[in-house]
């Protein structure tokens, strides 16, 4: 099968669905994994709302995927891959089975060519048909492939001498591994006459097919939460609680800047016409004065759970923080007002001021503030923001009701489950924050305790922390928020890392860390207090994301509208090591454009010898040790085109 596209998603499922049980009607498991993004996090909710007998496990990079298939039960029939897996060749890190089929249902794009048209064991969704979308590309990996022992074979004859012997060949043939005997049975017919040397350029062209739609870089496709949606629309289970998670998926998206505005926008009106056809009668979203206020809508009732289409300001959680606090913070603020220097601060208060707001009460608590000022909010914002820059300051989005704890936008609740993901034993001690979840947990304080003592043993324990988040990260997207309302400890929790965040980013400008190389810039962090913080991906690239913002606003402009590409690099202590993402920034907010560091890290690795340690299912993101990061720096100049 290869690939299943959008609209053969149901039949897909049905499959999934019908391997579950077999002839005696005994059940049989369903194997999730799990990458440690909201996106994936919402799709998995929605994929575990029928009656299948599953087995859930959380991911962080495709050696737990490795590690984690040599374990699993002799009852699995389907092994599904959320957003994890799409940029691998799985048949490296799964041992196919006729028995077994995976499924992977990634954003991550490029697809790998050999799981969509080569392994049938693995079937790839995708939004669109990649029989029409890559005709070219799936003639380059089959002929690759079908003709891989035969190039090889070919090549060795080419550099033997002329008088080897046949008993020679013959021995020299046994050594091809199992693989390239499996590669020959599954050929589909060649001719055998074809000249070795036209075979070995045929291959040499299909090859350079491969290579240079590999080379595009890394970006993103349509939302896994989005196409399990649209799946759960053609088998006719829609319901709130699903267009929620699709909603907070295309969400997570959009902020992380994955997806473009327009992109985005889209999904907003699929979604603003499904909000409006499940909302019961008399739960229409509300029109007047209520709905202009758009912070202040009123509640039905306690499991109300409507969703609303509002415009949303671009402003870190402005309902759970005070509004001086949460424009500060945001990204699109900070970075357009300079708050990184004295005007850039005045600049803040001079707008607040002249609005109307007292600074006593924007440092309030917004939920404290003033009704008939949260009124006037979004007119005043409106008027006074395009003097000072800031003419996006609001985007459309969605919020839901929480009963009477309030309204909760799907922003908020992507930066709450983020929050949940990243907070790491070491990061929360950085940050002198203690959840109110960690009290009966004994392993974060094993964990801590043995990272104070500089152990290296925290490798091993890693797991129990992560997967303590993971599965908090899901029951917090329950209607109710999770036990103890773990939603709204996120969001606490995001302010910790958003402080750090901006902290950090504050002291990498003022201290001029960023150095402009040749084709790219590079920040390298060695000290501070906030170190362990910037040790997960996710947090990592939020602070990238951050420092994007400011060069975009604040750094030079004699290339005019081109990308803006950033190295940012994280000391490891307990490990010798660094953690290392780059990103292709785009010049123009709403814009995304392919990540070429993907490619280049790879390349780097490859030639220069480099070893490195992929982090998550981003190939942006790795780790390498401390002795190699000067070495890897300079040759990204060589490879960045």
């Amino acid at each position: 099968m290869g690939h299943v596209k959008l609209a053969n998603y149901s039949l897909a499922y049905k499959r999934i669905k019908n391997a579950a049980f077999d002839g005696t009607g005994t059940r049989s498991t369903v194997l999730f994994f799990v990458a440690a993004d909201v996106d994936a996090i919402c799709a998995f909710r929605m994929w575990t709302s029928d009656c299948i007998s599953y087995v859930v496990v959380p991911v962080a990079g495709m050696d737990d995927v490795r590690s984690e298939v040599k374990n699993m039960s002799s009852s699995i029939r389907s092994i599904l891959m959320f957003n994890c897996g799409g940029l691998f060749n799985l048949e490296e890190y799964i041992e196919l089975s006729e028995d077994i089929t995976i499924y992977v249902l990634d954003s991550h794009r490029p697809v790998n060519l050999r799981n969509a048209f080569w392994n049938n064991e693995i079937i790839v969704f995708h939004e669109n048909d990649l029989d029409k979308e890559l005709v070219v590309e799936k003639e380059a990996i089959i002929f690759t492939e079908e003709n891989e022992y035969e190039h090889l074979n070919g090549r060795r004859n080419e550099s033997d001498d002329d008088d080897i012997e046949e008993g020679d060949e013959d021995e020299d043939e046994d050594d091809y591994d199992e693989d390239n005997d499996r590669r020959r049975r599954r050929r589909t017919g060649i001719d055998s006459e074809v000249a070795p040397s036209k075979l070995n350029r045929q291959w040499k062209e299909s090859r350079a097919v491969i290579i240079d739609y590999m080379s595009k870089g890394s970006h993103y496709g349509t939302s896994i939460s989005n196409q399990t949606y649209m799946m759960a629309t053609q088998l006719d289970r829609t319901s709130v609680d699903l267009l929620w998670l699709a909603i907070v998926g295309l969400t997570s998206q959009y902020l992380c800047e994955q997806i473009g505005h327009k992109t985005y926008l889209d999904g907003v009106q699929i979604y603003k016409d499904e909000s409006e056809r499940l909302a019961p009668g008399d739960r229409r979203p509300r029109t007047g004065a209520n709905q202009d206020s758009n912070l202040t809508t009123t509640i039905n009732s306690p499991d109300d759970g409507v969703i609303q289409c509002t415009d949303e300001y671009r402003f870190m959680m402005v309902r759970h923080w005070s509004l001086y606090e949460s424009m500060y913070h945001s990204n699109y603020v900070a970075s357009r007002l300079g708050i990184w220097r004295e005007p850039g601060r005045k600049k803040l208060l001079a707008m607040l001021a002249k609005m109307g707001f007292s600074l006593e009460e924007c440092n309030q608590v917004f939920a404290h503030m003033s009704i008939d000022l949260k009124k006037i909010l979004k007119e005043r914002i409106e008027f006074v923001a395009p003097e000072y820059g800031l003419h996006e300051v609001l985007y459309t989005s969605f919020t839901r009701s929480y009963g009477f704890r309030g309204l909760m936008s799907a922003g908020d609740v992507v930066h709450s489950v983020t929050s949940l993901l990243e907070s790491s034993p070491a990061s929360l001690v950085a940050l002198g924050h203690r959840p109110e979840w960690t009290a009966d947990d004994s392993h974060l304080t094993n964990t801590t305790a043995e990272q104070s003592e500089g152990q290296e043993g925290n490798e091993d324990s890693a797991p129990s922390w992560w997967h303590a988040n993971f599965y908090r990260a899901c029951d917090s997207l329950d209607s109710g928020g999770g036990e103890g309302d773990q939603l709204r400890q996120g969001l606490r929790l995001c302010m910790k890392f958003q402080q750090a965040i901006v902290r950090q980013s504050i002291a990498i400008i003022e201290k001029q860390v960023i150095i402009t190389l040749s084709t790219c810039r590079v920040a390298t962090l060695k000290d501070g207090p906030d170190l362990p913080v910037f040790w997960n991906p996710l947090t990592l690239a939020k602070l990238a994301q951050f420092l994007i913002y400011a060069i975009r606003e604040y750094g030079s402009t004699k290339h005019g509208h081109r990308p803006i590409p950033l190295v940012v690099a994280v000391l490891k202590e307990e490990t010798q090591t660094f953690v290392v993402t780059g990103t292709n920034g785009s010049p123009v907010i709403g814009e995304v454009i392919s990540n070429k560091f993907s490619v280049v890290f790879e390349k780097i690795s490859y030639n220069e010898k480099i070893p490195v340690k992929y982090l998550g299912f981003d190939k942006s993101v790795i780790e390498i040790d401390r002795d190699d990061l000067e070495a890897f720096i300079r040759s990204i100049g060589r490879y960045m085109r």
